[in-house]
């Protein structure tokens, strides 16, 4: 855009623009909203965008400073590729759509990161109320590497209902995935299908999730990497009082892999399964709601299923494991350090089934195996080393908790003005450093 410069700061002045808005085209910017929130009435499309962020930060005391509420369709429409963008403190309600989809065809992946959809994407402080999925990417075969998404993280999350039929983030062509610090609540009346709240083919890592309620796995994944062997993570999760379903269905698809070693190339994923909680699972459809659903994963090919240091609790079997369906000839051979009770109150094994505490002399207490990735438990306490490790999400009680802060630097700020808002690169108006821009559209470009 004429008149920025990289490291410049867009405000959008507080206001409410019923004919969404437009990005396109810019780098090196952030886009705030100023003296309040910025309501928008419709959709947000966003392309051409290297290094840019958009966050609503812009005023003290605003937790989410971009507002998309009360229409049908999606908040943010991704239409053409972007590299490094970050999106954050933004909050949907009822919005009768996705808050974020990037999966209309646009581009085919050919080995370079600059024919991505998406390439190192940053989703953080978001908030869905009676909306559709946070995130959607591509559906497409993946062997087709349309709308590739790589490297992507989904941090600080709240859903507090969902008009989904499940999923919150959902792609095929997603790889590198990062989520952590979510609460899921609210249920999900819509909820019908064989689904996860994420639902990836591509290999991910989610971790400090809580949910209670609703229906579907947490997670179902296919589990494939992008130019290589990958590996996936799930721990330090808390998974209750779902309708159906149990908390994590895996496995490996031999159709989704390439036999080629050319770049782009697909490859399959380890999986691995630390230090999750899930109970009272309920089982709406007569099948199971076991911890793992562990399907195909082609041991004999190297790859790895592991599942350690999880506790599961009132869960619906069709056999005598409630931790694992085991729909694989592969053996379990890296299972460990699991326990399994009916009611893990009356047995001394929680304090409670919602937070989920360890109780005083829990079997759960230093029984664990040592996973010295794994530095805290869900809630920051520091996770010990050796044999004091213990099972589950929570690890028991210290004084010892660990925080994360970041310290936000003060750039230029030009103030933008608009009933609605485009930004394309160009500008019409350019006063005194500030850009305005006519009400009469009731739209936002830029």
């Amino acid at each position: 855009m004429t008149g920025l410069a990289k490291g410049d700061t867009l405000a959008i002045m507080a206001g409410n623009y019923a004919d969404g808005g437009n990005f396109s085209h810019l780098e090196g910017i952030t886009i705030i909203n100023h003296n309040g929130p910025v309501n928008f009435g419709n959709t947000v499309s966003i392309s051409h965008l290297n290094n840019v962020t958009i966050t609503g930060t812009g005023k003290e005391g605003l937790v989410y400073g971009f507002r998309f509420s009360r229409f049908k369709g999606d908040a943010f429409l991704v239409t053409n590729k972007c590299m490094g963008l970050r999106i954050g403190n933004c909050e949907y309600v009822d919005v009768n759509g996705n808050a974020i989809n990037a999966g209309i065809f646009f581009t085919v992946y050919n080995g370079d990161s600059s024919t991505m959809a998406l390439y190192k994407t940053s989703i953080y402080n978001q908030h869905l109320l009676r909306t559709g999925a946070l995130f959607v990417g591509s559906w497409a075969p993946v062997s087709t590497f349309q709308n590739v998404v790589d490297s992507i993280s989904f941090s600080n999350v709240r859903i507090d209902s969902t008009i989904s039929d499940v999923n919150q983030v959902l792609a095929c062509s997603i790889y590198r995935m990062v989520a952590h610090e979510w609460t899921i609540l609210g249920g999900c009346p819509n909820g019908k299908h064989d689904a996860g709240i994420f639902q990836t083919t591509g290999n991910g890592t989610i971790y400090n999730i809580y949910r209670n309620g609703g229906w579907g796995y947490l997670w179902r994944i296919w589990n494939v990497g992008l130019n290589g062997r990958a590996d996936s993570y799930c721990y330090n999760c808390i998974d209750l009082n779902t309708d159906t379903y149990g908390t994590i269905d895996t496995r490996i698809d031999a159709a989704d892999t390439t036999t080629h070693s050319n770049i782009p190339f697909l490859r399959g994923s380890n999986m691995h399964i630390f230090n999750n909680t899930s109970g009272n699972k309920r089982d709406a459809i007569n099948y199971v709601s076991v911890f793992v659903v562990a399907g195909t994963f082609f041991s004999q090919n190297g790859y790895k299923l592991e599942i350690r240091n999880n506790l599961s609790f009132n869960t619906k079997t069709d056999n005598a494991n409630h931790l694992v369906k085991q729909n694989t000839i592969d053996p379990l051979s890296d299972t460990s350090n699991n326990l399994y009770v009916d009611d893990p109150v009356k047995s001394g094994v929680l304090l409670d089934m919602n937070d989920c505490y360890i109780a005083q002399g829990s079997p759960v207490i230093d029984r664990g195996v040592d996973i010295p990735m794994i530095k805290t438990d869900i809630a920051g306490i520091s996770r010990p080393k050796g044999k004091s490790y213990d099972i589950g999400a929570r690890e028991f009680p210290s004084d010892n908790v660990t925080t994360n802060s970041a310290i936000r630097g003060e750039r230029k700020i030009l103030t933008l003005l608009a009933a609605s808002l485009l930004v394309i690169g160009t500008i019409i108006f350019l006063l005194f450093r500030s850009f305005a821009f006519s009400r009469k559209n009731k739209k936002v470009h830029s």
